[in-house]
């Protein structure tokens, strides 16, 4: 795990690049993320199935403002980092929610950022809470940490959510079904 220091070297030489940067960002041994402009919801009844082409028809993304957006209880979401991020061929990362938003009742999955990676983030959130909760753009949601790789990946990360900006949803799956 890297700490402070050495992740503010690899900023510093342009290795690691997080995009706004902002004084508060880097944290001991990491850094703390912000909520990006759009929430991700799942929409409409059905089977979803995973390997349907058009799996987009299943979600609604909506745009926040400063007033924030209402969760409903008991509901999952995806959020995206309002920070572009781009790591090098040997460095991978792990995020994390802040502690303080797992205390309110967010649930998040670990989610690993593979070496060569770019883009903004999007994370799957589950608000676990029996009330709404308005969230803002701006929070401090995310802590992620990064790690060296003993020498560099062979194929850095190239894959279909490279470069993304705001929510990307998930991808079909249907590639991976034999004779699909």
């Amino acid at each position: 795990m890297l700490s402070d220091r050495k992740i503010r070297e690899l900023i510093s030489s342009g290795k690691l690049i997080i995009d706004p940067l902002k004084k508060d960002t880097i944290q001991q041994n990491g850094v703390d993320l912000r909520i990006g402009q759009e929430v991700g919801f799942q929409k409409g009844r059905g089977v979803l199935d995973l390997v349907d082409p058009n799996v987009e028809r299943f979600f609604a993304i909506k745009r926040m403002g400063k007033e924030g957006i209402l969760i409903e209880p008991k509901s999952s979401f995806l959020l995206h980092t309002e920070e572009y991020i781009s790591l090098p061929p040997n460095i991978g990362a792990l995020c994390e929610l802040r502690s303080t938003l797992a205390r309110f009742g967010f649930i998040a999955p670990p989610t690993v950022v593979d070496a060569g990676f770019e883009g903004q983030l999007t994370i799957e959130v589950f608000w676990a809470g029996t009330n709404p909760v308005r969230i803002y753009p701006g929070i401090r949601f995310l802590h992620v940490v990064f790690f060296e790789i003993s020498g560099e990946v062979m194929r850095p990360y190239s894959g279909s959510y490279q470069g993304q900006r705001g929510i990307r949803l998930p991808k079909s799956l249907r590639s991976e079904i034999k004779n699909a």
